[in-house]
């Protein structure tokens, strides 16, 4: 007797069970996952990966040919040009240029980026400089250079909006990148201290110590350690906090400024040789700048200081504005000392910590 059986109908089974199986977990697992692509600014910046590369790098993405038509003579005048008032020469920034061919997702996470879209389109007539936060990495600097020719880009770069505002940005923002990393491990005691003793807070790295504090004064110093040549040599970074009375706008007059400086560094910041007190080298004249900080006036200035009876030296960065509350004229003064090394980096990492501090409401 034969068994009536469909020899199809087992596997034509299994595969119908097996097909509405998958079909259910398909619609299921759609059910649970995300969006592919994040909705919000919030959710598109958390998958970011971190910026990449060496501080005070600028990656310029644009072909050798035209580099070499003009467009590396501009860079170069805008962004390696010498950091001024620094004992010997160093750029502003270090400056690689990469092929448009090479720019790949190995480099797209670079901190500073400057890509050249030379091209004779709709959106290339009028040369253009655009610049864009966080668009590949976060803390991302991207700027996007955009014109029909060479010598639209080079128009771009030295328009008054241009080049020379993307350089200034860079090292505002390479400066606030420093203050982020001292942030992220303070000296709570030292700031406290600061708080209580002088009305000012800041926000100072956990190496740091007072070497001396009196009245309206205070010294703070960081020292550090480096290899270079198979040895380890110092560095040295300070803060001198003074407070005086003010009497008015004159206060803020280049020449008070740097005659208080040197009376007061005479007076209380020495070396360990006797007789030795640091004070301004004037053969390279300091620059002197009128700015804009925490929404109220300051002063600015930059150079050079030696310590006489001793052998050292180096750059030197202050900045002075109102306690309105207190009626007094607030100094921030830091100093580099670093004979062994580059100080642009130092001397930005600084510059940082002397412009976190701010008063403290009476």
């Amino acid at each position: 007797m034969q068994t009536l059986v469909n020899p199809q109908k087992p596997q034509w089974c299994g595969r119908f069970v097996v097909a509405c199986l998958g079909a259910c977990l398909g619609v299921f697992f759609a059910g649970c996952a995300g969006p592919e692509v994040p909705q919000t600014k919030a959710e598109r910046y958390a998958l970011l990966p971190g910026k990449l590369g060496p501080s005070g790098e600028v990656v310029m993405v644009v072909s050798k040919p035209m580099w070499d038509r003009g467009i590396g003579g501009v860079v170069d005048s805008l962004f390696a040009n010498p950091v001024r008032v620094l004992p010997q020469f160093e750029p502003r920034f270090d400056v690689l240029r990469l092929d448009p061919e090479e720019f790949d997702r190995f480099w797209k996470p670079h901190r500073n980026l400057v890509i050249f879209d030379i091209a004779d389109r709709i959106d290339t007539q009028e040369p253009s400089l655009t610049v864009y936060r966080n668009r590949y990495a976060k803390g991302q600097i991207y700027a996007e250079v955009k014109a029909k020719s060479v010598a639209g880009a080079m128009e771009a770069l030295n328009s008054a909006e241009g080049g020379l505002m993307l350089a200034d940005m860079l090292e505002a923002e390479e400066a606030k990148r420093y203050g982020d990393l001292v942030a992220l491990d303070r000296n709570a005691a030292l700031e406290a201290e600061l708080r209580s003793k002088h009305g000012l807070g800041a926000v100072l790295p956990r190496d740091a110590r007072m070497v001396s504090s009196a009245g309206g004064f205070c010294w703070i110093e960081r020292s550090l350690t480096r290899m270079k040549g198979g040895r380890n040599h110092d560095v040295q970074m300070g803060i001198v906090v003074h407070r005086s009375p003010y009497h008015g706008p004159e206060d803020f007059s280049m020449e008070r400024m740097l005659a208080r400086r040197d009376s007061l560094f005479q007076a209380r910041v020495s070396s360990p040789n006797e007789d030795s007190y640091m004070t301004t080298e004037y053969r390279l004249p300091p620059l002197y700048e009128e700015v804009s900080f925490r929404g109220g006036f300051a002063a600015t200035m930059r150079g050079l200081w030696r310590m006489e009876g001793d052998f050292m030296g180096g750059p030197w960065t202050s900045i002075a504005w109102v306690d309105a509350a207190r009626g007094q004229l607030v100094t921030i003064d830091g100093y580099v000392y670093a004979p062994y090394f580059g100080k642009r980096e130092y001397l930005r990492e600084l510059e940082a910590m002397v412009r976190s501090f701010a008063p403290i409401k009476l």
